[in-house]
């Protein structure tokens, strides 16, 4: 596959599921303290795949869960956030400002967090009562899995999702799973990249527990790394607005997921068929995941979505745009 090692996917794998054991640890110390509500609290891509998880608790848990920018929040606050909460946050560098900024506001307030954090001795991990350590070098799917191990440990321990050692067994399988998926994707990948990286605009779609996944990709990957022009909507609000920019030389590109939300898809996936030359269509469900349940593809049709765009996809337009993903104009590079 371009520009990827396998075998360092299989470590990052290993070392990510062997957090599993301090993960439940960290879970079951919350529960003994008791909580109230969740709040996630984070920016950018960091936030983009606790959106996700906030969709599927809102169908399985009565918990209260928020999910905020960690920039507006401590400028405005939230009635709901207190001593009694769990704020979870995260950031592979460990030093992301907001994030930083809304820790230190946290510690101040008497607010618990639990962070995953990529970079030791980095200020989110001095911040935060308790830390889970991010060892992957790269991989959003291995955020995933440790994430979907604590809040499922957490309702798990409130008796609300009785499947968890099920599913976190299976979770194992996930990586293997992901790896079939990316070769089964590539020459797709490299045939999207080499048809629209040259596009002047683009429209990204997705809902539900994939909107997370647009937002990424889109902001994230083809803005900040790729300076590529997007527009990012969901499924529901696309006929709302979006839908008046469809012409047949605007490319269109569908994310499918397979949660309940599903049908909105497919309303968007009707119209564009009719409207547009230039539509893609990318469904999680065209990959198998071999070991685990069906009743689980939902939860983890995420991190298939992921591992197919922000991997293989971004990888090819990096390719045919030879714009190093590496590459910022601003982000980072100064104060501002």
């Amino acid at each position: 596959m371009w520009k990827f090692d396998e075998n360092i996917y299989l470590e990052n794998a290993r070392l990510t599921y062997e957090t599993r054991e301090e993960i439940e640890k960290i879970a079951d110390e919350i529960t003994e303290e008791g909580f109230k509500n969740i709040f996630f609290i984070s920016v950018g891509g960091s936030i983009a795949i606790m959106w996700p998880i906030q969709e599927m608790l809102k169908q399985l848990t009565d918990i209260p869960i928020f999910t905020e920018q960690a920039g507006e929040l401590v400028l405005t606050g939230h009635k709901q956030l207190s001593s009694d909460s769990i704020v979870i946050m995260a950031s592979k560098s460990g030093d992301t400002k907001e994030t930083v900024a809304a820790a230190e506001w946290c510690k101040e307030h008497g607010y618990r967090v639990v962070s995953l954090v990529g970079t030791p001795g980095t200020p989110l991990e001095q911040l935060s009562r308790w830390v889970i350590p991010n060892k992957a070098k790269n991989g959003v799917e291995f955020e995933y899995i440790q994430l979907f191990m604590l809040i499922f440990k957490l309702l798990n321990n409130a008796e609300e999702f009785p499947a968890y050692e099920r599913f976190v067994n299976q979770l194992e399988k996930l990586p293997e799973n992901l790896l079939r998926a990316k070769k089964q994707f590539e020459p797709t990948a490299d045939e999207i990249a080499r048809k629209y990286h040259r596009e002047p605009y683009n429209i990204w779609v997705g809902d539900g527990e994939m909107w997370g996944e647009v937002y990424l990709f889109s902001m994230c990957i083809l803005e900040e790394m790729q300076w590529v022009r997007t527009k990012a909507v969901s499924s529901s609000e696309f006929f709302h607005g979006t839908l008046e920019l469809i012409e047949e030389n605007v490319p269109v590109f569908l994310v499918k997921g397979e949660g309940k939300r599903r049908v909105l898809d497919e309303r968007v996936e009707k119209f564009c068929k009719q409207h547009t030359k230039k539509f893609v269509v990318i469904d999680t469900k065209d990959y198998e995941l071999k070991g685990i349940d069906d009743e689980f593809r939902w939860l983890l049709a995420p991190t298939i979505s992921s591992t197919l765009l922000v991997d293989r996809l971004a990888r090819y337009y990096e390719k045919y745009t030879g714009h190093d993903l590496d590459l910022r104009r601003y982000y980072r590079q100064f104060n501002y």
